[in-house]
């Protein structure tokens, strides 16, 4: 009874030891270094912020709605169903997703099936010899081939496959900002454009009425015919304007058809410039936030992760490899025995390969990836400097527009008073016609000014909302 409780236990010890075996091989060691997110100086608070307290960002704001403009929802819609480069995008994403499925099944056997059937016609010394058997032959077999995964080869590609599925997920979502951003800033323009034509066409109209009078006093002698030129001069300058707005509201125009996904045309027009209902005290939120909002730095950091995966990957491949087959079936030499008990065939395998001297090829395989790491490494960097950077000139741009844009009003408002002057002036015989086309000409120009100076506003607010990483 003693011994074959001793050999139970013996029996029980050694199916431990095979069980652990068995799962130190299917588990395996990692080689290979472990991530971790790189250390930078990032700053408290925003420099341009003019309330750093203020934890919101209007990052956490949607698009529609922070664009109140029902038209330019409209085109951002369309543009975020039909852009190119964005279809481009989730097609990435697609494309790396099916591959991590792919690398994902190297950690599992891999079951394939064999059919065969044969014909042997072997010289008579070769029957004497052993080497075969005269006659027919079938098989019936199913074969299993599978690599442990003994040093993490095969978990450190999986890895870097699903790293680099989230750098095209997060590259996805910052194309959807850029679309946004485009399609807005290109709108802004085009509305801008259009006050632009609005003003040079007025001004047009209101210069060929001072002409028409100017040479109906000219005729009558009441003034000198260099007033009567001039007063032409002012209204070619003006006509000669609006030719080249009306090229750039087509090509702004085009511009916006390409990022909707049309082909060229003309755009829908909602609110003009002036009447965008945008606010302008807007809050940033701590820059801490910005790493783990901007999808461009979260593209960066999982690149990085992904290369960083592939020095593991090298490193397991310094490493021996352990791979085991096995089949399994029914074999005959008549094909009306191959399902019978004595057809039964079966086998395994096991096979054991690695280096011994490949003159530093698999050394310096390592090495080459480390060096991309490197490089990857320093992109990331730069990517969150140039975040930060982006912030910090949008906020400034917001502000500083806001004071140009209030000082620019008040230039319109003083010109305009000017010109009145002027006239009166002139009219009254009290100045030259001179004065007069001076001062309206600051007013033409002080108009054109103020609105390109309210598009670059709403500009700003635009870039400062791409890069603090919302919409998407």
């Amino acid at each position: 009874m003693k011994v074959q409780q001793t050999n139970k236990q013996d029996i029980n010890m050694n199916r431990h030891i095979a069980f652990t075996g068995i799962l130190f091989l299917l588990t395996g060691c990692l080689v290979g270094p472990k991530y971790s997110r790189p250390q930078m100086d990032v700053p408290t608070a925003y420099a341009q912020q003019s309330d750093s307290l203020r934890r919101d960002s209007i990052a956490n704001i949607k698009w529609f709605e922070l664009y109140q403009d029902s038209t330019l929802q409209n085109l951002i819609r369309i543009a975020l169903e039909q852009n190119k480069d964005l279809k481009t995008a989730i097609a990435r994403v697609e494309e790396s997703r099916a591959i991590l499925g792919y690398n994902k099944a190297n950690l599992y056997p891999f079951l394939n099936y064999n059919v065969g059937a044969g014909y042997n016609k072997l010289h008579e010394n070769a029957q004497l010899s052993g080497v075969g058997i005269d006659g027919n032959s079938f098989n019936l077999l199913g074969t299993v081939n599978w690599e442990l995964d003994l040093w993490g080869k095969i978990r450190h590609a999986n890895r870097a496959a699903y790293a680099q599925l989230l750098a095209d997920e997060e590259n996805r979502k910052a194309i959807t900002v850029s679309v946004v951003a485009q399609i807005a800033e290109l709108y802004f323009q085009l509305r801008g454009l259009d006050e632009r034509l609005i003003i040079s066409k007025n001004t047009v109209t209101t210069r060929e009425e001072s002409y028409n009078l100017i040479s109906a006093r000219f005729s009558k002698g009441y003034v000198a015919e260099i007033d009567k030129f001039q007063a032409e001069q002012q209204v070619a300058f003006a006509m000669a304007n609006i030719p080249q707005l009306e090229r750039d509201i087509v090509q702004t125009e085009n511009a916006i058809r390409v990022l909707v996904g049309q082909v060229p045309g003309s755009v829908p027009r909602g609110l003009l410039n002036i009447n965008q209902a945008i606010s302008l005290e807007i809050p940033a939120g701590l820059p801490s936030e910005l790493i783990e909002r901007r999808p461009d730095v979260r593209a960066a950091e999982n690149t990085l992760i992904s290369q960083t995966e592939q020095i593991g990957v090298a490193q397991a491949l310094r490493f021996p490899s352990l791979a085991l087959t096995g089949f399994g079936g029914v074999a005959s030499n008549d094909l009306g025995n191959l399902l019978q008990n004595g057809s039964l065939a079966f086998g395994v395998a096991g096979q054991l390969f690695g280096p011994i001297f490949n003159f530093g090829q698999n050394k310096r395989r390592v090495d080459v990836e480390r060096k991309r790491t490197e490089q990857l490494l320093y992109q990331y960097e730069k990517t969150v400097l140039v975040a930060f950077s982006d912030v910090e000139n949008s906020l400034k741009a917001v502000k500083t527009y806001q004071d140009e844009l209030f000082a620019r009003s008040k230039e319109v408002q003083a010109n305009r008073n000017i010109v009145k002057l002027s006239r009166a002036r002139y009219d009254n015989g009290f100045t030259t016609f001179l004065e007069v086309l001076e001062s309206e000409s600051q007013l033409y120009e002080s108009e054109l000014n103020t609105s390109i100076t309210k598009q670059n506003q709403l500009a700003a607010t635009v870039q400062l909302y791409k890069a603090l990483g919302g919409g998407w």
